[in-house]
């Protein structure tokens, strides 16, 4: 049986909640040990180990997130969800070394699988064109 929209959100919103707060324990708990995580750009990575080394590279790339929801679509396990991400960046890896210290707003399109009521997907599209156009401006 799948999980119901209301199920999938209290996920996610938790593992939000803990990328806002740079918190690996609280985001490690919304996934499955053998997830697929695919963030366009950096690399698939799978399981926890994998996972926290992103996490770890991209806590310390950034400060300050918030995330505004834009939309966010339904359907049996899967969540597709948009939001518009606000972060300061402190570090050159991510967001290339133009970003460092700017204040950058993008959309962050999450597609996400869950399966025994966590996360086992998650593919990230980061809007690195709007990211480009922000740190490159005189």
């Amino acid at each position: 049986m799948g999980m119901t929209p209301a199920a999938m959100d209290d996920v996610l919103n938790r593992h939000f909640e803990g990328e806002e707060a740079h918190d690996l324990k609280a985001v490690l708990a919304t996934l499955t040990e053998d997830i697929e995580h695919d963030v366009v750009g950096l690399g698939v990575n799978h399981g926890h180990d994998a996972v926290t080394k992103v996490y770890e590279l991209l806590f310390s790339e950034t400060t300050d997130e918030e995330y505004k929801p834009v939309r966010r679509l339904h359907g049996e396990n899967h969540v597709v969800d948009e939001v518009l991400a606000t972060c300061l960046v402190s570090g050159p890896n991510v967001f290339g070394p133009q970003a460092v210290g700017k204040v950058v707003t993008y959309r962050l399109l999450h597609v996400l699988e869950f399966r025994d009521g966590l996360i086992s997907r998650e593919n990230v599209w980061m809007d690195f064109g709007a990211i480009l156009a922000q740190t490159t401006a005189e």
